[in-house]
């Protein structure tokens, strides 16, 4: 039996409550899809679309642009303080507080420049902003930290794209549920591929994620798990390009993790066979999921780096709720500051 297969564990403050919060992932997932396509919006024709979200709520942005692109549209996501240039449709902001300066800055841009726009949050000025403009907006749990709202979120933006008929998508909810019920902490190692994973990155001190076009959110959203749930450092770049720059200078002591996608192409499968060959298998650990069927497998991956973080807290005795790091930089942030006044000076016009 492996440290994490002790029942014990899991009934100890905080993973107790972390463990609870995404044990009810799928119906966070199902909640948020209702929310979303309860929005009322009237746009003739959308072709050009901007996302705006920074950490958790970015990587939603992420992945709604990946799908709308994917259907055709022209979907951008900005991460900053400033709206990229654009003929913009729609603008969708997603914040899980509706306090993010670097959202509420281009957001009040936004709504300066008459843009349509829809709103992802659980409340703050975002929400007054929506109130008082008559801006759409879905509203998500916000009673947890902001990545373990990850699959309410992800629900909201699924369900404002059906709404807005910009493309279709079909989950099979008993699957998801099914695979869930595979990396659960009652399930013992030797058949839990997240307690695995999460065993395999606590023996190396430096985990570097390699990713391509079809995996990187998945790979991205497992390095800011492994950063903020297991306070781990990790690294990430994408593939090929990392195999002309990065492998050079390639600590010995890395462990180097390799999401795998079914849409992989043979270009990328004989590059990531012949990474592995050069590097040794020990030092290569490829991720695949059950599921080969789209949006599916994407939603399994997801669920799989989020248990296998939580598991790495455990594994490394500290707290997956906390950020304190994080918070102590956002309230030494003067920029920070400003825009919230401002925003709220906005609140207060006539």
């Amino acid at each position: 039996m492996s440290d994490l297969d002790s029942a014990e564990l899991y009934t100890k403050s905080p993973y107790r409550e972390a463990f609870s919060i995404v044990d009810r992932y799928v119906e966070d997932l199902e909640s948020g899809i209702e929310s979303g396509q309860r929005i009322e919006l009237n746009v003739e024709k959308i072709e050009n679309v901007l996302l705006i979200g920074i950490g958790g709520s970015g990587i939603i942005c992420d992945i709604a642009a990946q799908l709308l692109r994917n259907a055709g549209i022209n979907a951008e996501v900005t991460r900053n303080y400033k709206v990229k240039p654009g003929s913009w449709d729609l603008a969708i902001a997603v914040s899980h507080s509706g306090n993010t300066a670097e959202t509420l800055e281009p957001v009040l841009d936004l709504i300066e420049k008459r843009i349509k726009c829809v709103f992802i949050t659980s409340n703050g000025i975002l929400e007054e902003l929506g109130k008082k403009f008559k801006i759409p907006t879905a509203f998500i749990r916000g009673d947890v930290p902001p990545r373990y709202g990850f699959p309410n979120m992800l629900g909201a933006a699924l369900g404002v794209i059906r709404k807005l008929n910009l493309m279709s998508l079909n989950i099979d909810f008993q699957k998801l549920r099914s695979f869930q019920s595979r990396i659960r902490e009652n399930v013992k190692t030797d058949e839990n591929p997240a307690k695995k994973l999460a065993l395999k990155i606590a023996e190396t001190s430096l985990p570097i994620i390699y990713v391509y076009d079809e995996v990187r959110n998945i790979g991205y959203r497992l390095k800011c798990q492994l950063n903020e749930n297991a306070k781990i450092y990790c690294g990430f770049a994408e593939i090929p390009e990392a195999l002309h720059n990065e492998i050079e200078g390639l600590p010995p002591n890395s462990l180097i993790i390799l999401p795998r996608s079914s849409k992989e192409s043979w270009e990328i499968s004989k590059t990531i066979e012949t990474l592995i060959k050069y590097l040794g298998e020990e030092r290569c650990l490829s991720l695949r999921v059950e599921s080969k069927e789209g949006f599916q497998e994407d939603l399994e991956f997801f669920l799989l780096v989020d248990y296998a973080s939580l598991y790495l807290s455990i594994l490394r005795k500290v707290d997956p709720l906390i950020l304190p790091k994080v918070g102590k930089l956002r309230s030494l942030n003067k920029a920070y500051e400003d825009v919230l006044r401002r925003a709220r000076e906005k609140l207060g016009e006539a």
